[in-house]
């Protein structure tokens, strides 16, 4: 079972309602970065406490990736550090791992803090998500249907009297943002008058 182990530790779970799986966390920060991972529209998969081996000062060593979150352009590594916890041991096993198992493992290593993310961002995500909960695949098919019909660049509260299904076609919407049929502007916080990038659009949203 895990058990918090570090600052700002806190022990759970999100279930990503796209993949169909719980992802595990061990922190208030991990929380936030998993939810903003899970929400956005090019991750395929989020696997968490990844483990890799490698060699430092001739001793075999272990690290654990947070999260490893596979696109289709690659596999990304990201340690998820308080921005005080970063310090030169860290930076210096995550030199070692790039170095000696490189792409075998990931073909990125970052280091995500608390100063990479907005509020916006990860209530946005907690949205998306909720949304997408609702597995209301009915209305999803309808909130698609009717924005051919609309231009590129549409609030949400016009989809939501298009489609004519009230909250269900809001909720709906806000679950196309993960599958990239909208787009939300960044760090704008989702709102029934909030204007989405509408890429289904018959006039060529991109």
């Amino acid at each position: 079972m895990l058990r918090p182990r570090k600052r700002g530790s806190k022990i759970g779970f999100i279930v990503d309602p796209f993949r169909r799986r719980q992802v595990w966390y061990e922190s208030i920060l991990e929380e936030s970065v998993l939810a903003v991972l899970l929400a956005l529209p090019e991750t395929l998969w989020v696997h968490e406490q990844q483990h890799v081996a490698f060699v430092r000062d001739g001793q075999q060593r272990h690290h654990y990736f947070d999260f490893v979150q596979r696109q289709a352009r690659g596999r990304i590594a990201y340690a998820v550090k308080y921005e005080q916890d970063v310090d030169d041991d860290l930076l210096e096993t995550l030199r070692l791992v790039c170095e000696q198992v490189g792409d075998r493992f990931a073909d990125e290593y970052l280091i995500i803090t608390e100063k990479d993310l907005t509020r916006t961002q990860i209530e946005n995500a907690g949205d998306i998500l909720a949304c997408a909960s609702d597995f209301d695949f009915a209305v999803q098919a309808a909130v698609e249907a009717v924005l051919s019909e609309l231009p590129s660049q549409v609030r949400l509260d016009e989809i939501v009297r298009a489609t004519g299904q009230g909250d269900r076609a809001r909720r709906a919407a806000l679950t196309l943002i993960q599958k990239g049929i909208l787009k939300v502007p960044p760090n704008v916080r989702l709102g029934d008058d909030v204007v989405l990038v509408n890429r289904a659009a018959g006039d060529g949203a991109r």
